[in-house]
């Protein structure tokens, strides 16, 4: 079966989460564009939300908004933030633990496009996604970097794949 058949036969809706890993956005400093523009994307594309959560730059507490979406029944998660090189930036170690499946051709993809767009300066982002399997369920996790532009780039890829993703997970 190819891929285009396996997409047909894929989920067409999920419930999804956004966390947002900022240290700023998480005590009002500034706003979360990034956080808000996935969200309403993924609503536009018809999912559901089931958590949205703006946590600061720390291991626990960005495990722990992973566990909360896991609970409220989340099928795929979407962070934003803490993905470069900083030493706050601890988003990929604290969950590619987690997965169960490492998906790198996610963060390989948008890095090609980041390219696209931003030149050079696309090394700089450790973008990833996974699998996480518990109880009998899977759950995608999709980490984006934390800019406006990051989340425009990933949500396409997300959009078109998601549901891809989903399928081969839970098998």
């Amino acid at each position: 079966m190819g891929a285009e058949e396996h997409k047909r036969r894929a989920p067409k809706k999920f419930k999804f989460a956004v966390i947002t890993v900022s240290d700023t956005a998480s005590r009002g400093e500034k706003e979360d564009k990034s956080g808000k523009f996935l969200v309403e994307e993924l609503k536009k594309a018809g999912h559901e939300r089931v958590l949205y959560k703006i946590v600061p730059d720390e291991k626990i507490e960005i495990i722990g908004a992973v566990v909360e979406a896991f609970e409220r029944g989340a099928e795929v998660v979407v962070t934003s933030g803490g993905t470069g090189i900083a030493s706050r930036d601890v988003t990929i170690e604290s969950i590619r633990p987690l997965f169960d499946k490492e998906l790198t051709g996610f963060g390989e993809i948008f890095r090609l496009l980041s390219y696209e767009e931003i030149g050079t300066a696309a090394v700089m982002t450790r973008a990833t996604a996974g699998i996480i399997r518990s109880s009998g369920r899977a759950m995608a996790i999709f980490c984006l970097p934390g800019s406006l532009g990051a989340a425009k780039t990933g949500v396409k890829i997300i959009l078109k794949e998601a549901g891809h993703v989903l399928k081969h997970g839970r098998e």
